[in-house]
């Protein structure tokens, strides 16, 4: 038997004892050590439906690492026991993208149907402190999002949002030598990580958006108006107030890419669409590639340990989301399976 953290709706996650999973052939069993608890999981949690991804009485959670400790006859030679080993929930299981979210993150052990590397397990070197290899999926969400843009070393970007999303795609950003990055939000606290990762940061409670970009960026005339000279803004907050006010302040032949997750329509002025000719483009889950070079971040970059903020045991689940949901003073909380 295994701990796992069972959902039962709003604000009620329970630990409980549940069967280890049974290795198939083409099966590899995974002991999960840390999980991170992602937005997703937490809106779910806060709303306490069962029709959101996950279902009431499930295994659930996405963002985790493990070592592998059993595997199926028919696996490929070179999954070992002993491998560390990062997990795409997306391809873990044979049902694919529409279970994701229940792919036993925070359970002890977790089952990866049809095991392969580079396409559900991706190796991890055990010199990444595990924390961090927890973030493997978050950050190749976040650079999914902000690679859609497509941008160049020479642009000026802007990371709206200083949340786990928008701090891995200001990391991921810079890692690819993309050092002109801006991370806008309002709470300080989070925007002194995006300055640990080595972006510069606006807060729109002290001044405005187009203040703010205009002192780190500069300003070019627009048809008569001064707008601060931006050539990509990754949208991770979900902000509809800001992301008008990005819409009034873009400069022609900018690049928007839409990560977050909006849970009202938003007007968008289809003129301003056209006449400025402004590319936007959403951004959802990751490719392979993304996940490929977060593993190179995450091996190379040593100062990625400031986006785990909290790290609890699985007994604690329930503490972990509250903190999680309070969202103060806190990126990505992850839970201990060991």
């Amino acid at each position: 038997m295994m701990k796992a953290a069972i959902y039962y709706g709003k604000n009620d996650i329970r630990v409980e004892e549940r069967p280890i999973p049974t290795v198939g052939t083409k099966d590899v069993l995974v002991r999960n050590l840390r999980s991170g608890i992602c937005g997703t999981d937490i809106n779910i949690v806060k709303v306490g439906a069962g029709n959101m991804g996950i279902s009431i009485g499930s295994e659930f959670g996405h963002e985790m690492v493990g070592e592998i400790v059993e595997v199926g006859t028919d696996v490929s030679s070179d999954i070992v026991v002993g491998m560390r080993v990062g997990i795409n929930p997306i391809t873990a299981k044979k049902v694919g993208r529409r279970k994701s979210l229940e792919c036993s993150g925070f359970s002890q052990f977790v089952l990866i149907e049809d095991a392969s590397l580079n396409h559900n397990l991706y190796e991890m070197n055990p010199n990444i402190p595990v924390e961090v290899a927890a973030l493997m999926e978050p950050m190749s969400v976040g650079r999914h999002g902000a690679f859609s843009a497509n941008p160049v070393p020479t642009d000026k970007v802007v990371v709206l949002g200083a949340g786990p999303i928008g701090l891995s795609a200001a990391a991921s950003l810079i890692a690819e030598g993309i050092t002109n990055v801006c991370v806008v939000d309002i709470d300080d606290w989070r925007l002194e990580k995006a300055i640990e990762l080595g972006a510069v940061t606006v807060n729109t409670t002290k001044e405005s958006l187009e203040e703010g970009l205009t002192k780190h960026f500069g300003a070019i005339n627009v048809y008569g108006q001064n707008v601060p000279d931006v050539d990509v803004f990754i949208d991770a907050a979900g902000a509809p107030i800001l992301f008008d006010q990005v819409m009034k302040i873009t400069k022609p032949h900018a690049r928007i890419s839409i990560i977050a997750v909006y849970k009202n329509e938003v007007p968008i002025s289809l003129a301003q669409v056209m006449s400025k000719e402004v590319q936007i483009k959403g951004a959802s889950g990751y490719t392979h590639e993304d996940i490929a070079k977060v593993i190179e971040h995450l091996t190379n970059i040593t100062n990625l340990s400031t986006i785990v903020t909290q790290v609890y045991k699985l007994d604690n689940i329930q503490e972990a989301f509250n903190k999680a949901i309070d969202a103060k003073e806190t990126i990505k909380v992850v839970i201990d399976l060991t």
